[in-house]
């Protein structure tokens, strides 16, 4: 019988780190991916009410024809921690909102992986049966983010400031699942070894989905 809710996995990492890349092998060997990312952009162009309560916060010089200017933002949030706080208190709960309610529709997926660089702070952790980190060193991170998204090195670094590190990461989430696996996934090397990890880790979720649900 198939179960009634998909076995949920976080899947985390820094700027630069390739989570995305492993979200998207991931989505190639079967699972629902729900991208936390795209839902905020969503928002930031489409809910009149965040709308409104960030011009409130942020003045209007973050706003362009009345909707968050995202480079804007970026350039005072992740350069005052308070300003981020602040952000992600209006973000947060509307991310949160649409990520439960995407999870309450049907899917024939078996693993569902949500893909946020803050899943473990954010308003879905306690909704993870298990949490995958993607790691690279620094300057992997800075590099990638400097040539594949044409970021400045200065503002690459003040986003990897105001991001927790992997190991924060994993203690956050052991300290409140001690017993849900932690999968941490090294992205230093080739593609190809890339994609050998997440099968590996793959096939150890679906044996852990399927553990799950004969006790279910």
């Amino acid at each position: 019988m198939k179960p009634l809710h998909p076995f949920v996995v976080g899947l985390t990492g820094n700027l630069g780190s390739g989570k995305s890349t492993v979200g998207k092998i991931s989505e190639s060997l079967g699972a629902q991916i729900i991208d936390a990312d795209h839902i905020v952009r969503g928002l930031l162009v489409s809910d009149v009410g965040l709308a409104e309560e960030v011009a409130s916060a942020f003045g209007a010089e973050v706003m362009t024809n009345g909707w968050p200017d995202r480079r804007a933002l970026a350039e005072i949030v992740f350069r005052d921690t308070e300003a981020l706080s602040q952000l992600e208190k209006l973000i947060f709960p509307r991310v949160g909102q649409e990520i439960k309610a995407r999870l309450s529709r049907p899917c024939h997926a078996v693993v569902t992986v949500i893909e946020a660089i803050k899943i473990v702070e954010g308003p879905t952790c306690d909704l993870l049966d298990a949490l995958w980190i993607v790691e690279a060193t620094v300057q992997l991170q800075v590099d990638r983010a400097v040539s594949l998204r044409g970021m400045r090195k200065d503002d690459v670094l003040h986003r990897l400031s105001s991001q927790s590190s992997p190991d924060d990461k994993a203690s956050q989430f052991k300290a409140r699942w001690p017993h849900r696996a932690v999968s941490r996934i090294d992205n230093t090397s080739t593609l190809d070894d890339l994609h050998a990890q997440v099968v590996r880790v793959w096939d150890a979720t679906l044996a852990s989905a399927a553990q799950r649900d004969e006790v279910l």
